[in-house]
């Protein structure tokens, strides 16, 4: 008897960060929630606050390094230090508010560069195709 395996082949996403277009390979999202708790007087325990703290979004891929690479590790660095925010749009999703947390660019001699970058934002999260 003979099995057939499918294999599934998933292309590099282009995703457009600030500008700069990283074809992303892998991606995380993660949020939390913050709870501060107190003891009662009768050994119990109390939420005495709640707060949602800012998304984590983290883009891992590669960019094309031909032409002019240092361009974009400038527009990185750019993005590091501005206050201004901007959107992504990935899988159908648009991410408001995001501003960059950190990025890292390891050029290794080939003709795309292997990049990571990680975003917040304390926005919505909506479907891109919403009106």
């Amino acid at each position: 008897m003979s099995e057939v395996t499918a294999f599934s082949c998933r292309k590099a996403v282009p995703v457009d960060i600030g500008g700069i277009t990283v074809y992303c390979e892998s991606f995380k999202a993660s949020a939390a929630r913050v709870l501060n708790e107190e003891s009662t007087a009768d050994g119990g325990t109390a939420v005495t606050n709640s707060a949602f703290r800012s998304s984590r979004l983290s883009f891992s891929g590669r960019v094309c390094t031909q032409g002019q690479p240092g361009d974009f590790i400038l527009g990185f660095n750019a993005l590091v230090h501005s206050p201004a925010d901007f959107s992504v749009e990935y899988m159908g999703l648009t991410f408001s508010g995001c501003r960059m947390l950190s990025y890292t660019f390891e050029d290794k001699g080939g003709e795309w560069a292997e990049v990571s970058v990680t975003l917040t934002t304390a926005e919505t999260i909506e479907r891109s195709d919403d009106p």
